[in-house]
């Protein structure tokens, strides 16, 4: 998986592309420290290019979610398509998180 971070103000966009598996865990941890260590009142993950995702990595997304709950950070997840949403919808995820098609 390919993946960019932008910190705009109190806002950090994260982009990914590419699968999202078991193996991308270690390329979060910087990302879960980021929002423990820094006050972002918001965090947006774009799935727009990822073409796959695993239980493990649905379980990352929980670690993040989680995080920014005990942070009172704002979590919106965007545009997941494809495979990536069929995940979401048959792990109830869509009730998990707040999601955005745009």
């Amino acid at each position: 998986m390919e993946h960019s971070s932008i910190s705009t103000g109190d806002t950090l966009e994260m982009s990914l592309s590419g699968k999202f598996t078991f193996a991308d865990n270690r390329s979060f941890q910087p990302a879960l420290e980021g929002i423990g260590n820094r006050l972002y009142k918001r965090v947006v993950i774009n799935l727009k290019e990822v073409s796959f995702i695993d239980s493990a990595a649905l379980g990352i997304l929980l670690l993040i979610r989680d995080r920014c709950d005990k942070h009172s950070t704002q979590l919106l997840i965007k545009n997941p398509l494809g495979q990536v949403k069929q995940m979401f919808e048959v792990s109830r995820f869509s009730e998990l998180f707040t999601i955005s098609n745009d």
